[in-house]
């Protein structure tokens, strides 16, 4: 009994053991099987997260730049009125005195009264004393005229040399006006031209001079172009900026390809060539929108003087242009919503707007690129695209080979550690066999990772002979044995073959997904590929409309005076 007993104790202990060991080692089989594909899965999932987190943290940076911008350029314009400010209210007053001289509503004392008091509050500014010579010309006191005359020469010759040349012109003092002219001239260099320069160009444009004066002025310009133009540094510099300004043109991206934008692995090179691309539709509706431009002739020389008056007094001054190339960077954030690089890229191509001092050529660069901030009208915007037009098409030609060239041959793909590439879609048959064997090829390397459990097999076969060895000594001992063994061996096999059917379906659910999102991708790119072609042809469009362009066609005195400044 006592043997039958302690025989029960041990065979208790060793089944509890086997139990164990047959647990742990089905365990052990299932989870091998399956950690490098979790762990790939990891691994792609992380990717993921951080392609988002990058998103996430580039559209905070832009929101807050626009936030940052939006309220700079508050601050900025705040700081200008203060700054500044009454510099405006004495620009409003230039016109407002020629104006009431016509009318004869203002008196003498209230004209006197006004220029002093304004000459007053604003000291260091060429305006006022002008003002006060002005209004003391009206009166007939020579003795103040001078005096406030030559502090106002004092205070920025060319300036206030170029006031009265227009002043006299709109009280018909021709005369007078062309020896202020003469006399603007003979301080001008075409290498250092002051920015107020632009108000001679509005005049020739408008045509609101008389043949001697607008002769004086062509004879000059025209020396100037042809000293320019002699070499080619001006003009590849002039070349160069508009090639940085066609670059700076582009549009803002429009998702429009969002698998494409997720899984293609040169996304950023497909994207900037197709925004280069659409540029040239922005660039056509741009010129289009210039040579439109024309004068009103209905207007009369005054109308037309005040108007040209007030671009030169309203022109901000030199003073001024920190504060204003500060408030047009911010302006350029904003309509680039919070786009930093892009608002730059732009702020770049206009930077020569903010110069004192430019040559002439640069100068019909600055009134082509932005007419409000050079102190010109569209007119005149358009008369200055007209001069510059031969080196306006070469530039384009050379965006247009640039983009073209930097247009990528194929569109890389990278789906769940499939690479592949196409050039427009069309091979997707040859594509998805291609995606087809890469996942076979991944099942058979993930079930060649999964090893066969030997080691529970072995150890239930060792259980099982030992209880074909204990038939001789107790029966139910040696069908005990063998049936432990048994459940040992049966388990290790089933767990493996539960192990593989996982990988199976979790294999065959990747592919399954990966074949649609590559489908989806192939897709956009045969969209991406015809939106590029039909945007690239606009190209020429763009070109022919640029090289038919003649200044002929955008001066408003006649086609003699556009002749003679070529």
């Amino acid at each position: 009994m006592s043997q039958q007993v302690i025989s029960y104790a041990d065979l208790s202990i060793i089944n509890s053991a086997l139990r164990s060991i047959s647990k742990d080692m089905s365990g052990v089989h299932s989870e091998l099987g399956t950690l490098n594909f979790k762990q790939d899965q990891l691994e792609s999932e992380l990717v993921k997260l951080a392609d988002s987190f990058t998103d996430f943290v580039e559209a905070d940076l832009k929101h807050k730049a626009l936030q940052l911008a939006e309220t700079r350029q508050g601050n900025l314009k705040q700081d200008l009125q203060i700054r500044f400010g009454y510099y405006a209210e004495v620009r409003r007053m230039a016109t407002g005195i020629l104006q009431s001289v016509d009318t004869g509503v203002v008196s003498d004392d209230t004209l006197k009264f006004t220029t002093e008091e304004v000459m007053i509050k604003a000291p260091g500014y060429w305006l006022a004393p002008a003002l006060v010579s002005l209004s003391a010309w009206i009166r007939n006191d020579k003795n103040t005229t001078e005096k406030a005359l030559n502090e106002a020469l004092k205070r920025d010759d060319y300036k206030t040399t170029l006031f009265f040349m227009m002043v006299m012109r709109r009280l018909l003092r021709n005369d007078a006006s062309l020896k202020w002219l003469e006399r603007y001239f003979m301080h001008q260099n075409p290498h250092n031209l002051d920015r107020e320069f632009i108000v001679i160009l509005e005049a020739v444009t408008t045509g609101v001079f008389p043949p001697a004066a607008r002769q004086l002025m062509m004879t000059n310009v025209k020396d100037w172009m042809d000293q320019l133009t002699q070499g080619d540094s001006f003009i590849n510099e002039q070349k160069s900026q508009w090639v940085k300004f066609f670059e700076a043109s582009g549009p803002l991206p429009e998702s429009k390809y969002p698998l494409l934008d997720k899984f293609s692995s040169n996304w950023n090179l497909l994207e900037s060539s197709l925004k280069e691309a659409k540029t040239h539709a922005i660039l056509n509706n741009h010129f289009r929108g210039i040579i439109s431009s024309s004068t009103d002739f209905s207007k009369s020389i005054k109308v037309q003087l005040d108007e040209i008056l007030s671009l030169l007094v309203t022109n901000f001054d030199d003073e001024e242009l920190p504060l204003q190339q500060q408030v047009r960077f911010n302006q350029l954030i904003i309509q680039k919503d919070g786009d930093k690089a892009a608002a730059q890229a732009m702020m770049d191509a206009e930077k020569h707007i903010y110069d004192e001092q430019v040559d002439f050529l640069q100068l019909l660069t600055n009134a082509s690129f932005n007419p409000e901030l050079s102190g010109a009208t569209k007119v005149t915007q358009a008369l200055a695209v007209s001069i510059s037009q031969p080196w306006i098409v070469e530039a384009h030609d050379t965006f247009t080979a640039q983009s073209r060239n930097k247009i990528p041959e194929y569109v890389e793909l990278l789906i769940d550690d499939f690479k592949t590439s196409t050039k427009d879609g069309s091979e997707e048959i040859q594509i998805l066999k291609d995606q087809e064997n890469f996942y076979d090829h991944f099942l058979q390397t993930e079930l060649g990772k999964l090893s066969f459990p030997y080691a529970g097999v072995i150890i239930g076969a060792l259980i099982c002979l030992f209880g074909f060895w204990a038939f001789s000594l107790q029966i139910i001992v040696a069908l005990f044995c063998l049936c432990i063994g048994v459940v040992i061996i049966w388990n290790s096999i089933n767990n493996h073959k539960k192990a593989k059917n996982t990988i199976i379906l979790n294999v065959e659910e990747r592919k399954t997904k990966a074949r649609e999102v590559l489908r989806g991708c192939l897709a956009e790119t045969v969209d991406y590929r015809k939106e590029h072609s039909t945007e690239d042809n606009k190209a020429e469009e763009a070109r022919q409309l640029l090289s038919s362009i003649t200044p002929e066609d955008f001066s408003s005195v006649s086609k003699e005076t556009a002749r003679n400044i070529i």
